[in-house]
């Protein structure tokens, strides 16, 4: 078994998560160590969403190791000790053993982290037994199957446009928003499945300019991959942009595209 050690300690987000994404395309088993809980949790999303397993050990209030396997995430064994895991861990072990088991039983540590089991059970209209003790709880879940699921057709939606009217993502910080938006392109890079057009209006288009953006080259990633680049042209005029990627549009094609559109993402 091919494994690997990552130090992704500094590591601004998402970075720990690509990373160790695009090493599980050549080892078997990565552990990457980070120094916050939220990497944690964005690791644990990865696993989720690679249907791996994952065990997360803290080490320090700055030091975590998340060692994610290819291995399925489901035990043999009926009950499932998560009352060391956080947040979103014992969820996705449940989940994942109830892939193949009818009933499991978990223990978990805290009232927060009960809720959010039981909330998932209660998602799936799962039946829920629950017993505390000492701050440790018990959960038996039980699944049903459900005979007119098996049916059903899922249909792939690749119709999806992103939309940005700021230079930053989010309010508050604008240094932290900075950085946040280039995360999120950065991100967005990394994703399977890309957005057909990204829209920029307003100030969303001093991203697009030569001189002003700290994002030209993600979106230059982007483009290179497909990605329609759009600029609003009346933005472009009012702001005097110096337009370094993609093109120009207008109002009414924008409306259009948003109509058009099965899904926008607005970051």
């Amino acid at each position: 078994m091919k494994k690997y050690k990552l130090d992704a300690k500094g590591m601004a987000c998402p970075l720990p998560v690509v990373k160790t994404k695009k090493l599980m395309e050549e080892y078997d088993t990565v552990e990457t160590t980070v120094d916050n809980f939220t990497a944690t949790q964005n690791l644990g999303k990865l696993a989720e969403q690679m249907d791996y397993s994952i065990d997360v050990k803290e080490i320090s209030s700055n030091e975590y190791i998340v060692t994610i396997s290819n291995e399925k995430a489901v035990t043999s064994s009926p009950l499932i000790d998560t009352s060391k895991d956080r947040c979103v861990l014992p969820v996705i072990q449940a989940k994942r053993a109830l892939e193949k088991e009818s009933t499991v039983n978990l223990l978990v540590t805290g009232q927060e982290n009960a809720d959010k089991v039981i909330e998932f059970a209660n998602e799936k209209n799962y039946k829920t037994d629950i017993k505390e003790e000492n701050g440790v709880y018990r959960i038996s879940i039980e699944r049903e199957e459900i005979a007119e699921a098996e049916g059903m057709i899922q249909i792939k939606d690749e119709n999806y446009i992103v939309v940005i009217n700021k230079k930053i993502m989010g309010h508050g910080s604008d240094e932290l928003g900075g950085k946040l938006i280039k995360g999120f392109l950065y991100a967005l890079t990394e994703q399977e499945l890309l957005p057909k057009k990204i829209l920029f209006y307003n100030e969303g288009a001093f991203l697009v300019d030569k001189e002003r953006s700290h994002v030209l080259k993600e979106l230059e990633e982007l483009e290179e991959n497909g990605v329609e680049i759009l600029c609003c042209g009346a933005c472009k005029d009012y702001y005097n942009i110096n337009l370094a990627v993609g093109n120009t549009t207008n109002m009414y094609f924008i409306v259009e595209d948003m109509r058009k559109a099965n899904r926008i993402i607005r970051p």
